[in-house]
């Protein structure tokens, strides 16, 4: 019987390690909401991981536009919308 090299299992997939209480947390939680439709810890920390990594994303998207609101300006724009 030929032996599989420890490197064809685990082909395309890198390990990282996470503290035994994240573990037991994120566990928890998935057996506490099964509605999530998640059914390992590491499924759970992957959808993490690409949630974060698309809010990074689209906030380097964003345009940012800065005004400048002076006392004087707000005044009169609150008297124009009373009349």
């Amino acid at each position: 019987m030929a032996k599989k090299s420890r490197a064809s299992d685990t082909e395309g997939r890198r390990s990282i390690k996470i503290s035994a209480s994240l573990y037991h947390a994120i566990s928890e939680e998935i057996r506490e909401h099964p509605e999530w439709g998640i059914s390992s810890v590491s499924e759970f920390i992957r959808r993490a991981i690409d949630r974060e990594l698309s809010a990074r994303r689209s906030l380097k998207d964003r345009k940012t536009i800065e005004l400048i609101l002076s006392g004087l300006a707000s005044q009169e724009g609150n008297r124009d919308r009373d009349r």
